[in-house]
């Protein structure tokens, strides 16, 4: 479907007020499903093989220049998974739904976004007087009216939902819609869609910097065994050293050693494991979730519940990592969340727990 013009089509009240829209939770099942989960090999470009080589580098470059070009007329038009959008030119009011970690990375003066308490980005967004967009998690609904009623001339907007959700908000306004999974590529691109492409490549400059400068600060302890667990309701989950986009980062980006295990799990098609296995796990060091990030609701409690258990199980306490005091709980909302403030954020805790003097 291609878009080159935008009607805007008002709703009345009654109707606005109805219109909840649901987006797809495919996207975010590794992050909610309370379910056991596949080690997810994902096609997503990882911010190591960005940094790791100018080959790299430029293929980076070359996927976010082919999702943005200049048509006919002159104009900026993006390519996104339900099809095409001319940019405006100069928005003024821009809404975002569920991309402010990469709107915020580059610096996008917002009108309104998604907000949620204790959310990574809430201290940030606050700051920056910025109105609220309410999304329900569990249900992943959008409200049309509460959209409306900021009278965007833009809308950002993850590539998660559904085509429906797509189809309702660009009578709004012109959707701009990028897969946040895909960071670098999707800021880049973000960045050409709105004119911003210098400031994207400085950003993903310091981005890079900023990943360097942990590796460094973490080579005295990078042979040490590192792993990454998840607990949820029903089962405790461990996540693989290089297929799986929320414990990549901990080797690919920061040079950490993966227990062996997590290596194993690399091909494995379920990620849960059970009691008995864990104090098999050989790491030294344990970065822990419990919960289901920002679609957590009442099943955090539960998974929060569920790991106060375990701490009390004579299995739990054989872990070499439980031994040694090494087991770092840390906030499942951040890190099951993917985008450039994100893994900063993460790095930040990596350093915090690992070498505390680094922590900045």
């Amino acid at each position: 479907m291609k878009m080159k013009k935008y009607v805007l089509r008002l709703v009345t009240g009654a109707a606005a007020a109805a219109l909840l829209l649901s987006g797809c939770a495919a996207g975010e099942k590794s992050a909610s499903e309370p379910s056991s989960a596949s080690a997810g090999q994902t096609d997503a470009v990882t911010s190591a093989t960005v940094k790791d080589s100018g080959t790299a580098r430029a293929q980076i470059e070359a996927e976010a220049a082919a999702l943005v070009h200049q048509n006919e007329n002159g104009q900026i038009v993006l390519s996104h998974k339900y099809g095409e959008t001319v940019m405006p030119e100069h928005p003024q009011r821009i809404v975002c739904i569920k991309l402010e970690d990469l709107a915020l990375a580059l610096g996008v003066d917002l009108t309104a976004c998604q907000q949620l308490e204790g959310y990574y980005l809430e201290d940030q967004i606050q700051s920056l007087g910025i109105g609220s967009i309410a999304v329900d998690e569990e249900s992943n609904t959008v409200n049309l009216e509460q959209v409306l009623s900021y009278e965007p001339d833009l809308i950002l907007l993850r590539d998660s939902f559904e085509p429906s959700v797509y189809e309702e908000l660009s009578k709004i306004a012109p959707v701009a819609a990028f897969d946040l999974k895909d960071t670098e590529v999707s800021l880049l691109a973000m960045g050409k869609a709105l004119g911003m492409e210098q400031e994207a490549l400085s950003r993903l400059e310091q981005y890079h910097q900023k990943l360097d400068d942990a590796k460094e600060a973490l080579s005295a302890v990078s042979d040490n065994e590192t792993a990454m667990l998840r607990v949820l309701k029903k089962e405790v989950r461990l996540y693989p050293a290089s297929t799986n986009d929320m414990s990549r980062f901990l080797y690919q980006d920061l040079g950490l050693t993966p227990d062996p295990m997590a290596e194993e799990y690399d091909n494995k098609d379920s990620l849960a494991i059970s009691m008995e296995m864990l104090p098999e796990l050989t790491a030294e060091h344990i970065f822990l979730v419990a919960g289901y990030g920002t679609a957590g609701g009442s099943s955090d409690e539960e998974a929060k519940k569920r790991f106060e258990e375990m701490q009390q199980d004579p299995l739990w306490q054989e872990v070499p990592a439980v031994k040694k005091g090494n087991v770092y709980e840390v906030d499942s909302r951040l890190w099951l969340a993917h985008g450039i403030l994100a893994v900063e954020q993460k790095v930040d805790d990596v350093l915090e727990h690992m070498t505390p003097e680094s922590a900045q």
